[in-house]
């Protein structure tokens, strides 16, 4: 299992997407708004699993919708990271 802890964290991220090397402060403001802006998406897909768990009919299939989106802009944004191929991989396991 990977650790919990990384201190070069942000500059192991950088270095798996496609852009120029940026400043270690720019990193983290922009770290920061995509963790927020990601955690928000995911508190808001919890509470909403768990009213669809409790009445189906609600929200359908958007649920599922969202995960796929969220996943999709995570690619874009860290298209190099290794753990994309676990994900591949069980993709097409079930093609």
């Amino acid at each position: 299992m990977k650790s919990w802890f990384e201190l070069n964290h942000l500059r192991i991220a950088d270095s798996l997407n496609n852009r120029p090397k940026r400043n270690i402060v720019i990193l983290y403001f922009i770290h920061m708004f995509i963790g927020i802006r990601e955690a928000l998406k995911q508190i808001l897909m919890a509470f909403a699993s768990i009213i669809h768990a409790v009445f189906p009919p609600l929200f359908n299939f958007k649920l599922l919708e969202m995960v796929i989106k969220q996943a999709i802009g995570l690619h874009k944004y860290l298209p190099q990271h290794p753990d994309w191929k676990k994900l591949k991989d069980e993709l097409k396991k079930d093609s």
